[in-house]
């Protein structure tokens, strides 16, 4: 979800810092042709973040042993074909709206008494995976969200069992909750800032995207990903609650604000990447103007 007070801080400055070089890498393998990304053009993309060669290198190698990258020849990088993760995501922050369907008014409810708490790596994958698809505790052991997802709950029970979810886990309905418990239902999820995060979030790519032809290249190239992908982890973090529950207006207009940024950020970095591709030599990517809209 949206944390409950996105920081006044510069926003660039908070991107920049949450990014690794592990997320950098899957980012430039989603927008790369082919999704397939030479080692030597990493390398140079880590270095635009301060990222030493060894990082990216390190990165690579844990990503191989978590099946999620692969090396397809010597240099040369893609997804694994357990990847299919990574791929979902990137495709679940563009169709989040799709996802969406009206709300009946009943609920999706997942009981977790049986879980083992010794494990708890698993454990905080378990809720992780709740919380990733907007579900909230309203008890104990009594996980909550509103049945308004495409495919209802055979489709979140599937899903939540790939993000994590504990075996031991019952998903099931409950069309609706005594008088006691209904208000209580509604006031889960923290809508005000969900709204302020909303807003936010679009004015600050208005006005990166306003400002990227004053940049150098290099500094295009590290604000477009950087911010591009602070709000698409919100976006996906994002519960997807119901009108009923929260006036969506705001988040259609952030979906489709980022949608008009990440075109602008794929430009920029295949580019940067068809320099490599291509084994042309590498351009001093600080030292050239550009002009975003006209590609």
């Amino acid at each position: 979800m949206m944390p409950a007070r996105l920081k006044k801080a510069n926003l660039r400055d908070e991107a920049l810092s949450q990014l690794s070089a592990t997320a950098l890498i899957l980012s430039l393998l989603s927008v790369a042709p082919r999704q397939i990304v030479p080692a030597q053009a990493l390398i140079a993309a880590g270095r635009l973040f301060e990222m030493t060669e060894r990082s990216i290198r390190v990165a690579l190698n844990r990503l191989d042993a978590e099946a999620k990258v692969r090396k397809l020849s010597r240099g040369l990088y893609g997804f694994a074909e357990g990847a299919e993760g990574v791929r979902r995501e990137v495709k679940n922050w563009i169709e989040a709206e799709d996802r969406v369907v009206e709300w009946s008014g009943a609920w999706i409810a997942a009981y977790t008494g049986d879980v083992s708490r010794t494990d708890r790596k698993r454990l905080r994958r378990h809720e992780g995976a709740l919380r990733l698809r907007g579900f909230r505790p309203l008890r104990q052991d009594l996980w909550i969200r509103p049945d308004n997802l495409r495919g209802g709950v055979q489709a979140v029970a599937a899903d939540l069992v790939a993000l994590g979810l504990a075996k031991d886990s019952i998903v099931f309905i409950a069309s609706s909750f005594s008088a006691a418990e209904d208000p209580v239902t509604r006031t889960l999820w923290d809508s005000a800032s969900l709204l302020e995060g909303y807003s936010r979030l679009i004015e600050e790519l208005k006005r990166s995207e306003e400002r990227a032809s004053s940049l150098s290249i290099d500094q295009a190239l590290v604000e477009t990903l950087s911010i591009g992908r602070y709000v698409i982890r919100h976006i996906l973090l994002d519960p997807l609650l119901p009108k009923a529950l929260l006036a969506t207006d705001d988040r259609y207009r952030l979906i489709e604000q980022m949608r008009q940024y990440d075109r602008l950020g794929q430009r920029l970095w295949q580019a940067f990447l068809a320099r490599y591709v291509n084994n042309e030599r590498a351009p001093d990517v600080g030292s050239t103007r550009h002009a975003p809209r006209s590609g």
